[in-house]
């Protein structure tokens, strides 16, 4: 073998170095730009929220299959995917799964199962998950949605498999209801959805276990009226709710409220988002080309709190390619704001 001088050991050395450099940094997230796993395949995962736990992150979505438009029934269940640093995603497979053995058949045969959402409850060591839940004869928008179920399951590992625990009329009406959200805080879990059919936005409690409503629903005072995915977070004592106008698959501007109280009086604090989409050369007057799904805090290696907004890019005759549009949430005199970039890195601290 012959032998490498000082000079080129170094080099070899320093190139060493800069690859092992290299595979640890976190890739930037790109907003609206098609989203790849770890071994390379398009995340596939709608209507999302994503739940810290246990140093992970926690991604919960519809598996849309391929092949089918959002007039068919097109889910395959909840697909899960798993980080630890927001940019890098493990498919962690379906954990809820219509066609697993056994499965229920209000699940089963779903003609809609999405929009889920889903918390750690600490009351009983489960995590609970949600989704928006049609009866079997629904097919899309074509027949069975007047009535809308929101259904539930749950177990012990954030990655399942979840059991199907049932289902509940939401909004505290005969119809049911649509678009919802699932807050969390220390006095327990809320069930906040767009009652139908008049889309007021109202809230109710949910029991210990997160199964069912076990209050009330409530209106979300001011609110206005067909605001649809809903996200609610809260910061510095106060509640913030993002949502979007009832257009159907088009996108509209997104909107926000503010209150000190869940179930308000909320003040408007106007459209949250600034700049352009260079994708499809939206801005804020059609929320980038998407809607609101979730929201989220993480803390940083200094310990500070930052906050990410979430939309789905709606493409209802090719789902498995709609995309999604991740940003920094920030606030503005307590207003927040949602600036577009192009890229931009997560810094998340260690766990």
């Amino acid at each position: 073998m012959p032998k490498l001088s000082s000079p080129t050991l170094r080099a070899c050395f320093a190139l060493l170095a800069f690859a092992v450099s290299a595979v640890g940094e976190v890739p930037p997230i790109r907003p609206g730009r098609p989203w790849n796993d770890v071994k390379g395949n398009l995340i596939n995962a709608h209507g999302f929220c994503v739940l810290e736990h246990g140093g992970r992150f926690y991604w919960f979505g519809s598996r849309k299959i391929p092949g089918r438009n959002e007039s068919e029934k097109n889910e395959a269940g909840v697909a899960c995917y798993s980080s630890t640093d927001l940019a890098n995603w493990t498919d962690e497979g379906l954990v809820l799964d219509k066609s697993a053995p056994g499965m229920h058949p209000e699940v089963a045969q779903a003609g809609i199962l999405d929009r889920p959402k889903a918390v750690f409850n600490p009351r009983n060591g489960k995590f609970v998950l949600y989704f928006k839940l049609y009866p079997p004869e629904a097919s899309g928008n074509t027949s069975g949605t007047s009535v809308a179920y929101t259904g539930v399951a749950d177990s012990p590992k954030a990655t399942g498999p979840f059991e199907y625990r049932g289902k509940f009329l939401g909004g505290g009406g005969p119809q049911g209801s649509g678009d919802f959200a699932i807050y969390q805080e220390e006095s327990g879990i809320h069930h906040i959805c767009v009652r139908k059919p008049d889309k007021v936005l109202v809230t109710a409690r949910m029991t210990e276990d997160g199964l069912r409503p076990a209050s009330p629903y409530v209106p979300m005072d001011g609110v206005t009226l067909h605001t649809e995915a809903p996200v609610l977070i809260r910061r510095e004592g106060r509640y913030h709710l993002i949502g979007s106008g009832s257009t159907g698959w088009k996108p509209n501007p997104a909107r926000s409220f503010s209150a000190e109280r869940i179930e308000g009086p909320y003040v408007s604090t106007g459209n949250p988002c600034r700049g352009t989409n260079p994708e499809n050369g939206l801005g804020p007057e059609l929320a980038f080309g998407g809607q609101s799904t979730h929201a989220f805090s993480y803390k940083t290696a200094a310990g500070e709190t930052r906050w990410v907004a979430m939309f789905d890019i709606w493409k209802p005759s090719d789902p498995v390619n709609s995309g999604y549009i991740w940003l920094p949430l920030n606030f503005d005199q307590g207003k927040p704001v949602i600036e577009w970039q192009d890229a931009w890195t997560p810094e998340v601290g260690a766990k």
